[in-house]
């Protein structure tokens, strides 16, 4: 694969990998967690490769993804900018920077975004919209603001990023089995996902990675999620294995597509202060 051919590829790619190795932390709803809401925090993550395949174009990557998730008592808002710097299998380097930012409704009934792609400082894709529901559980329509005048019609029960998590949290607590539900995240060409998750019992999750002071103490959980496009309905379109915290905070990650794996690894983490509501 041409090095052309890999950047596009990647800068498509991209956005969809800062998506699922962050999954687990895109929102939190003002939901409670462990007694309390879920942290406010800014977090650092180191990207690296795990594997690439022959058919993946790609010889080497590496980068870094810096995350914030704030409340304003009204709403969350995230803001995400993930680098990453891909060597082709022609030894070329491609530069991706995939830049984020959204904002959910504590109710879980509207959710706003904004994100763009580049590649090389040439912008590769922006996508621009909003979504609503009339009331949580019932169907809604997202309309685009970029792509302009596009609409996705979101059937009942799917759910923004935010009130997904709250539901990640209370199925990790109490749940059994696999969690699956539609998730719109407005990140990537298959804005509409259905992800199938399931929590890995302490027996199969292996050893827990040095956690960062600011977590001591707190339960933290080890998941598998498949994420399926709206036109696949038997293999998924990638796939994570995570670990994540009680208070919102996303850890580790590897994130696996057909043709090569990226993991994320937890650097650094700022919890800030909540808001006074």
């Amino acid at each position: 694969m041409g090095s052309g051919h890999t950047g596009q590829h990647l800068g498509r790619l991209g956005g969809r990998a800062a998506l699922a190795g962050l999954v687990l932390l895109a929102t939190a709803a003002g939901t409670e967690a462990g007694g309390g809401a879920i942290a406010p925090h800014r977090a650092f993550y180191e990207v690296g490769l795990v594997r690439a395949g022959a058919s993946s174009g790609i010889g080497g990557l590496s980068g870094a993804a810096a995350y914030e998730w704030t409340s304003d008592c009204e709403r969350t808002v995230v803001t995400r900018e993930t680098r990453l710097l891909i060597q082709s299998d022609e030894g070329e380097p491609v530069a991706v920077r995939v830049d984020f930012s959204a904002w959910e409704r504590l109710d879980g009934t509207a959710y706003g975004f904004s994100g763009k792609t580049s590649r090389t400082g040439l912008p590769v894709e922006e996508r621009r919209g909003r979504a609503r529901l009339p009331v949580p559980g019932a169907g809604g329509e997202v309309v685009y603001s970029r792509p302009d005048g596009d609409r996705l019609a979101l059937a009942p029960g799917t759910l923004f990023p935010g009130a997904w998590i709250e539901k990640v949290i209370e199925h990790a607590r109490t749940g059994n089995g696999l969690f699956t539900r539609t998730v719109f995240f407005g990140e990537d060409e298959d804005d509409l996902l259905t992800a199938s998750l399931l929590v890995l019992p302490d027996s199969a999750a292996g050893t827990a990675p040095e956690a960062p002071e600011e977590l001591d103490g707190l339960a933290r959980w080890r998941a598998r999620i498949a994420f399926f496009g709206a036109n696949d309905d038997t293999t998924p379109a990638f796939e994570s294995t995570e670990w994540f915290y009680e208070n919102g905070v996303g850890g580790d990650a590897e994130v696996a597509f057909p043709d090569f794996t990226i993991r994320y690894r937890l650097k650094e983490l700022e919890l800030l202060a909540p808001p006074a509501c």
